[in-house]
């Protein structure tokens, strides 16, 4: 959630790294629907060494047979060749060790029946060893440590591992990469997408460092303690149940505290960089507002943003807990009032999916990553909406649709629908965002809001089959009114592209009003997933607007929705100010490949 990285990230020369996963595919694709129990249970003691940029950890997972038949074999994957040891709590014997391709297979004396629990026990640890030309781990810092359960063993085969890019498949001579299922698959269906070895578990982790410093794991600070030169502290879950995504950080911190309602909100960060703090706090008590208020109640009693060093970009949202790099919410400015705020952003984002993929979770099939990134992408663009303005959204949205249209530029595969979409991030980002924002735009926020509600209570804390983007889609539709319909096929499950374009605007004055005479021109075009397009029959409603002030600064004289079923259109307006510009979707609510064109100067 935020930003996931399920692949390999190995000390090796990249071409051999390229070599390995691909031989993994090859040697163990054929188990990756061999049955193998849930993680229920995880319960960690992870020991940090940031002088040495190091960590050693042993812990324990609790497994359930979920299956209708005895599993007599467990099999096992790791990425970062940290795990060192397994031991079950029955008999069993090591079948196979490929510790260069990351798997193994232990046979269990006693075949696990199902509804029966397994322990298994495991240690691991990395340690780098001398120096290294480039590949250095970024996850083990001296001062911010961050990394997640990656370092630690995962159930079956892992198709994260494999090779996505066709060139290289291509150069290993592998087929071309096999996409997710489709939705109702009655084997992914019952597979959860964010943690397909699991269930939701119960989570308790001790965490040591140096002295000088504070680590951290998703959780409630159970106790904290010294010894032996080290500091130590326990987290735990209690009674909520997590997804089984969780992260280990460690730093010299500072902590700004504060609350909103029953949440205590915590933020970590390096003493000097207190310029932003205030305005995180500010985006956690927006998003908890209007997410509570919109949504559903908020899990935890407990929200917390974490910085790590800006050799990595990014924020990720885990149970509670969200580590936030340095180079983008700790030390980033406004150098002026109306730039695009993406900490706020960011904030409110990864602050969503605590409801968009820590309550609701999809299947491991076509779509489903939409109902987390999109989910939250437009939830933040609401929370920033409601503090900037109609206004300064516009700058928001065109933000994100000059992201979707690079992003669909330099596909190498193919674009699939939003609801179909895999592993395409500009599709479930910036497509997504834009088309949820609009949807909200045309039949109303509270409606929209509604429905997502209403799924989410339907589908909260899902234990299998986890829903698909087919109930989703099915929910918006009902929210829509049927003269609108049409925009929820085009949004969800077609590759719809507009070119709307303002020709010429005059204004006359009568009186103390002025006319506006709006000439347009508007086109449609539906695309498939090579980009091949095909004309569409315009029937539409879109936006009109007319505005006084700069194009950088406009003021709203007039915005209404018009249906338009010819390619080339007149509209007056009557107004109160003299205009300075008008035009089509003036906010960019539609993906419009020229969303320049669709504003001109009044004469």
């Amino acid at each position: 959630m935020g930003e996931i990285d399920p692949g390999l990230r190995l000390l090796v020369h990249p071409r051999a790294h390229v070599a390995r996963k691909a031989e993994y595919e090859r040697r163990y694709k054929k188990f990756e629907k061999f049955p193998q129990p849930k993680i229920t249970d995880v319960q960690v003691a992870v020991d940090i060494y940031p002088d040495r940029r190091a960590f050693s950890a042993v812990g324990s997972y609790v497994m359930v047979n979920r299956t209708d038949q005895p599993i007599g074999e467990i099999h096992l994957s790791e990425s970062q060749e940290s795990v060192q040891e397994v031991k079950f709590d029955r008999a069993s014997k090591n079948k196979l060790s490929d510790k260069e391709h990351f798997y193994e297979i232990y046979t269990l004396d006693q075949p696990l029946q199902p509804g029966e629990k397994l322990k298994m026990d495991f240690k691991a640890g990395f340690t780098p060893r001398g120096f290294k030309d480039g590949g250095e781990k970024p996850e083990l810092a001296y001062n911010g440590t961050f990394f997640d359960r990656d370092y630690f063993p995962t159930l079956g085969y892992n198709r994260g591992l494999e090779i996505d890019e066709p060139v290289r498949r291509k150069e290993e001579k592998l087929p071309e990469l096999e996409e997710l299922a489709p939705r109702g698959d009655p084997y992914y269906s019952y597979v959860n997408l964010f943690s397909p070895d699991s269930d939701w578990i119960t989570f308790k982790a001790v965490v040591s460092t140096s002295p000088d410093q504070i680590a951290i794991a998703p959780g409630y600070l159970k106790k904290e303690w010294t010894e032996n030169g080290r500091r130590y502290f326990e987290y735990d879950m209690g009674d909520t149940r997590i997804s089984n995504f969780y992260s280990f950080l460690s730093a010299r911190f500072d902590v700004k505290r504060d609350k909103w309602k029953n949440v205590n909100l915590e933020v970590y960060y390096t003493p000097g960089h207190e310029f932003n703090l205030d305005k995180m706090l500010e985006s956690a008590k927006a998003g908890l507002d209007y997410y509570e208020t919109n949504y559903a109640p908020f899990q935890f009693t407990q929200y917390r943003v974490l910085e790590f060093p800006r050799y990595r970009g990014f924020a990720q949202s885990f149970p509670n807990t969200v580590p936030f790099s340095e180079s983008i919410g700790f030390i980033e400015r406004m150098k002026k009032d109306d730039d695009l705020d993406l900490l706020y952003f960011v904030n409110a984002h990864e602050l969503a999916h605590q409801w968009w993929g820590h309550q609701l979770i999809g299947s491991l099939v076509q779509g489903s990553n939409m109902m987390s990134e999109t989910l939250a992408e437009y939830s933040a663009l609401q929370v920033m909406r409601h503090k900037y303005g109609e206004e300064n959204t516009r700058k928001y949205l065109k933000y994100e649709l000059d992201r979707y249209l690079r992003g669909r530029a330099g596909e190498v595969r193919h674009e699939p629908p939003l609801a179909l979409v895999q592993n395409e991030p500009y599709v479930w980002y910036y497509k997504g965002s834009l088309v949820m924002y609009a949807l909200s735009d045309y039949i109303g926020e509270d409606k929209l809001n509604a429905a997502l509600k209403g799924y989410l209570e339907k589908n909260r804390y899902a234990t299998g089959p986890f829903p698909d983007t087919r109930s989703f889609v099915e929910a918006l539709k009902e929210a829509t009114p049927p003269e609108l319909q049409y925009m929820v096929d085009d949004m969800f499950n077609s590759i719809v592209l507009y070119e709307n374009k303002a020709t010429s605007a005059k204004a006359t004055q009568e009186g103390g009003k002025y006319k506006v005479t709006l000439q347009v021109e508007t086109a449609k075009r539906k695309a498939d997933g090579s980009g091949n397009e095909t004309p569409v029959t315009i029937n539409d409603v879109i936006d009109v607007g007319v505005f006084s002030g700069t194009k950088e600064h406009l003021k709203k004289l007039y915005l209404e929705k018009q249906r338009f079923n010819t390619d080339k259109s007149t509209i007056e307006v009557v107004v109160d100010e003299k205009p300075t510009f008008a035009g089509i979707d003036p906010y960019n609510k539609l993906i419009d490949r020229n969303p320049e064109d669709n504003l001109i100067e009044v004469k």
